[in-house]
């Protein structure tokens, strides 16, 4: 059915009638060719009329879905809400324990701290006392050679001749502490000069003595277990010049 327009008795009017087959053919060959030519077809009134909306049934609807969010929201957050809880309350636990281990690694490291002040307390404690009585074993060893020193220079008075054998047998008692202690008398007289052990004082002609060769001694050089602790002070022989 379409709408045809009638004049009658100048008058226009319009009714509705079957265009019959033929017509809506050829309506539906322009639609085509409109959509092929890309040109929007255009749809009769009739149909161009929009339908009226059920604005009641879709805001229900909407209403529904809304309320339901809701109550599935509502829902999930009930039965999350207690595993949130006993999540929370582990990570409390789990934060005093580490609390108390932080507190005891505070303690340890305070008490390593007072071990190891003490220990080097005690350590310059015992280095000082060593150096203070290292020499206690040598004094002890001395004390005898003075022992016998005074003795003689006692019975000097009443024996003058003894004073002579009481120095010599304290000289050999001095000289045997001193052997047990590693120390020992550095060789000079007879033999070749030696700058590590010797210290020339003088040069002398001698005809007897082959040059570089120590002819007198001043003063006894001294070793300490083999180290030189002072060096013997010498006289070395020299050629003697010729008499013009």
């Amino acid at each position: 059915m379409v709408e045809i327009p009638i004049n009658f008795n100048g008058r226009q009017l319009s009714g509705k009638a079957d265009v019959g087959p033929q017509n809506r053919v050829e309506e539906a060959e322009l639609k085509q060719d409109q959509v092929e030519n890309g040109v929007a077809p255009k749809a009769p009134a009739s149909a161009r009329e929009p339908e009226p909306a059920e604005p009641a049934a879709g805001a229900e609807k909407e209403s529904e879905k809304l309320r339901e969010g809701s109550g599935a929201d509502d829902g999930q957050a009930s039965a999350e809400s207690p595993d949130r809880e006993r999540e929370i309350e582990e990570l409390k636990k789990e934060i005093s324990k580490l609390q108390e281990k932080n507190q005891e690694m505070k303690e340890q490291v305070l008490r390593v701290r007072a071990e190891a002040d003490n220990f080097r307390k005690r350590l310059q404690k015992e280095k000082d006392d060593f150096a203070r009585f290292a020499r206690e074993g040598f004094i002890r060893e001395l004390l005898p050679v003075k022992d016998n020193l005074e003795r003689a220079l006692a019975h000097a008075e009443e024996d003058p001749g003894s004073i002579v054998d009481g120095v010599r047998l304290t000289l050999e008692q001095f000289d045997s502490i001193l052997k047990n202690m590693g120390v020992e008398a550095v060789e000079s007289l007879g033999r070749p000069f030696d700058p590590s052990l010797h210290e020339a004082m003088a040069q002398v002609e001698s005809a007897e003595s082959e040059p570089n060769t120590v002819v007198n001694e001043f003063q006894k050089g001294y070793t300490l277990h083999g180290r030189l602790l002072r060096p013997a002070m010498v006289a070395v022989a020299k050629a003697k010049s010729e008499e013009k």
